[in-house]
């Protein structure tokens, strides 16, 4: 297992599932001995025991602000309890997740803003692609990313298209590659050492799922995401076929795009 830096603290909620993995993981982020804390990705709804162990974690610390790395509920669910036990602002680049802290008003994330945190910088990235507001919090001082579902660690990602756009996503995991050597920090699944390997097998994966689904049109013609779908993965899948027609949607809506 990789040892996290020293500012990074990782708590895995209980809430496994095949789309989440082992289950969401929850990120404190500054030094053991300063006087605050910034909590990325509180987890789901329910699940107080977690939310207890967040604040147990914090210690003596005060949680100054709760980022959210998108909109999905398996990330943001437990965030308004932690923000009332608290009095921290809940701050993603979607305006619908924000929620005021103490002083009554929040701003939502901005692309390359800096959040200063115990100690330690996170600078705010804007990664589309799984969805439109996802972002990923750079650590410059340990060269860390926590990438929320923008890169998982093990597997793939889905997109939740038409939210999220393939393009988008090429887009944003050309940009995650420049970041070859550092530490990759998912939200799902396990840490890696080196984020830029998995950015490469990442990008492969999906090129080589465009020329097969190229070959497929040069086939059988213009096809819809249902028969796509149908063509890639069989009849009876074992993917849900929601999740299909997502994918599949996602891959002719960025062919089109690059015609």
């Amino acid at each position: 297992m990789m040892s996290l830096p020293s500012t990074v603290q990782l708590l895995t909620c209980q809430n496994p599932s095949p789309m989440t993995l082992e289950g969401t993981n929850t990120y404190l982020i500054g030094e053991p001995s300063a006087q605050d804390v910034v909590v990325v990705d509180p987890g789901p709804e329910g699940h107080t025991e977690h939310v207890r162990a967040l604040m147990a974690a914090a210690g003596s610390r005060t949680v100054t602000q709760i980022l959210i790395t998108h909109r999905h509920s398996d990330h943001l669910g437990a965030a308004k309890l932690l923000s009332a036990m608290t009095g921290a602002e809940v701050r993603g680049l979607d305006p619908e997740v924000c929620l005021p802290g103490g002083e009554g008003t929040v701003l939502p994330l901005a692309n390359q803003e800096t959040v200063s945190a115990g100690g330690t910088e996170i600078t705010v990235l804007h990664t589309p692609g799984h969805t439109s507001d996802s972002v990923c919090f750079w650590l410059p001082e340990p060269r860390a990313m926590l990438t929320g579902d923008t890169v998982l660690g093990r597997g793939t990602t889905m997109l939740d298209y038409p939210d999220g756009t393939l393009s988008d996503y090429l887009t944003t995991l050309d940009t995650l590659s420049r970041y070859d050597d550092a530490a990759l920090l998912p939200a799902h699944g396990p840490a890696h050492e080196r984020m830029g390997p998995v950015i490469d097998q990442y990008i492969q994966h999906r090129r080589e799922r465009l020329d097969e689904v190229r070959a497929l049109r040069d086939e059988y013609g213009e096809l819809t995401a249902e028969e796509l779908g149908r063509l890639l993965y069989g009849e009876n899948p074992a993917v849900h076929p929601r999740v299909i027609s997502k994918i599949a949607g996602a891959q002719l809506e960025h062919l089109r795009r690059a015609s």
